[in-house]
């Protein structure tokens, strides 16, 4: 082996033990501040701007809904909370029942329509329902009809009954029986014409005859179609009106397709409405159409609702409230605390000496005015109620750590103090002016108010640009979690584009904030 060979593999050996401890330090350097997070949780905040009790000191409520990493961090003064109404509570366990929500509309029940026909065809000579929805009563007179074939058929029944009678009892048995059948048989012909058995039992006790039939309603209800007018002629069959019966109603609700696998048939429902305000009607899934409408990606379920005292009319608009269960004590959050930007549901965390924190979390399905919490929360937190959609826009304009009324702090020209007197911070990057589309090495020095370096502390520098629409450009945010070297902090960042940006460092021991720093960096 020459001595050029063995250069080279002495170089190879190097170069290899370089790039291994380049990756061992860069790991090092990616996220200290989450692996310490992990490791101690921060102790529950003192102050409170909300009339809830706060937990005790220690008292965090482990679950299954765990901790989230901060996405970003706000701090306001006193002032500054009380002018935009923030207020908080402590995140609990609470019992929620679980139901659902949709808008429903009062449908006629198609299974109790009758319509009222014409048995025999004729002239109407006469109408006692005259208009739609009145009510009817069942066997109340609502016609007469003049025919000729019923009042043929009503003389030959007459004929039968006095040939009947002149036979006698002495007459031969033949002849009685072929009596009897005509008189059966001119019976039966008048009960298929409508007629009824008193009706009958007049024809053959009168001596006049009967021009007219009377047409009696079959059912009870309400009139909802009226087809005829007083002298139309008509034919067998002809339906003169449509009766329904508004006892009970069918009440459709419109539930969303993704709502639907949480409905079944025979579950309880309550419907209300503002036209009956105080008053709550139940009734029972019937049916879950097999369709769903393709305009709003809804389901219909009918329901069936008892209807007494017609309160409840065809096409009133109602609001139908499903009962899913529940009960069980959840950790949930209210309404109010949930921040949905599209993308995520974030909830503010307060921290402590006003700084906030927005935490992405995970929920269930609504319950009444409260989420239940699956993840990205603990129990024993103080969370923002009011306020917090003012600490979204505030977080989102400056990137965080800034005031609410300053602006973008992050872009003042003069570094800004930091925010306790205990701390000394400084921000340097190397290059010191980067380029555009390219990263830098983000060097932070701390020092306690002796001017000793801290060394046990987890930081964090955030760089911030705000949207600008005018040249389509969205809001840009990068992050770096830095490690200690010697007595600095330091770590690559990446810089996205040219321009000033804002830079935020967060200093944090065992999850807990110590101090910030603000000013700005301006990329060529």
């Amino acid at each position: 082996m020459t001595t050029r060979e063995k250069y080279l593999i002495v170089a190879g050996i190097v170069l290899g033990l370089l790039v291994a401890s380049m990756f061992f330090g860069m790991s090092r350097l990616i996220r200290p501040e989450a692996t310490a997070a992990k490791e101690e949780l921060a102790p529950f905040p003192s102050g409170s701007t909300s009339e809830d009790p706060p937990a005790q000191h220690g008292g965090h409520e482990h679950s299954a809904a765990a901790e989230s990493e901060p996405l970003s961090s706000l701090q306001l003064t006193e002032d500054e909370q009380r002018s935009i109404g923030l207020q908080t509570t402590v995140v609990q366990r609470r019992s929620i029942h679980r139901e659902l929500l949709a808008a429903a509309r009062v449908e006629e029940p198609e299974t109790q329509l009758a319509n009222i026909s014409a048995r025999i065809g004729g002239r109407l000579d006469k109408l006692y329902v005259d208009f739609t929805g009145q009510p009817v009563r069942r066997g109340q007179p609502i016609a007469e009809i003049y025919s000729p074939e019923v009042l043929t058929s009503a003389e030959e029944y007459k004929l039968a009954l006095e040939n009947r009678k002149r036979l006698g009892s002495n007459a031969e048995s033949q002849a009685l029986s072929a009596a009897d059948e005509l008189i059966t048989a001119s019976r039966r012909r008048l009960e298929l014409w409508g007629l009824t058995s008193q009706q009958i039992d007049t024809i053959a006790s009168s001596d006049k005859p009967q021009i007219d039939l009377m047409i009696y309603s079959p059912a009870g209800g309400i009139v909802s179609e009226r087809k005829v007018t007083q002298g139309q002629y008509v034919n067998t069959g002809d339906v003169l009106y449509t009766v329904t019966d508004l006892s009970t109603v069918w009440v459709k609700a419109d539930v969303y397709e993704t709502d639907v696998p949480q409905v079944r048939v025979g579950q309880s429902v309550e419907i209300t409405s503002e036209s009956i305000p105080g008053n709550k009607l139940h009734g029972r899934v019937g049916f879950l159409e097999p369709m769903v409408n393709a305009q709003t990606r809804t389901t219909a379920a009918r329901i069936q609702v008892a209807n007494p005292g017609m309160r409840l009319r065809p096409g009133m608009f109602v609001q139908a409230r499903f009962a899913l269960g529940g009960g069980e004590s959840v950790l949930a959050v209210t309404r109010s605390a949930v921040v949905n930007t599209g993308e995520h549901k974030l909830v503010y965390v307060a921290k402590g000496d006003g700084v906030f924190e927005a935490h992405e979390v995970q929920l269930g399905a609504a319950a009444g005015d409260y989420f239940p919490v699956l993840s990205g929360l603990r129990g024993g937190e103080r969370i923002v109620t009011e306020g917090n959609f003012l600490l979204d826009s505030q977080t989102r304009i400056t990137g965080g750590m800034s005031g609410m009324f300053g602006g973008s702090k992050e872009f003042n020209q003069q570094p800004s103090a930091p925010e306790s007197a205990q701390w000394k911070i400084s921000f340097r990057s190397d290059p010191a002016t980067p380029r555009g589309d390219s990263e830098a090495t983000a060097y932070v020095s701390v020092q306690d108010n002796t001017g000793k370096p801290v060394t046990d502390a987890q930081v964090k520098v955030t760089l911030f640009m705000p949207a600008m629409p005018a040249m389509r450009m969205s809001e840009m945010r990068e992050t770096a979690a830095l490690g200690l070297k010697g007595t600095e902090y330091a770590g690559t960042i990446k810089i996205p584009t040219s321009g000033t940006w804002a830079v935020t460092v967060e200093v944090r021991r065992r999850g807990q904030l110590l101090t910030s720093y603000r000013t700005s960096l301006s990329a060529k």
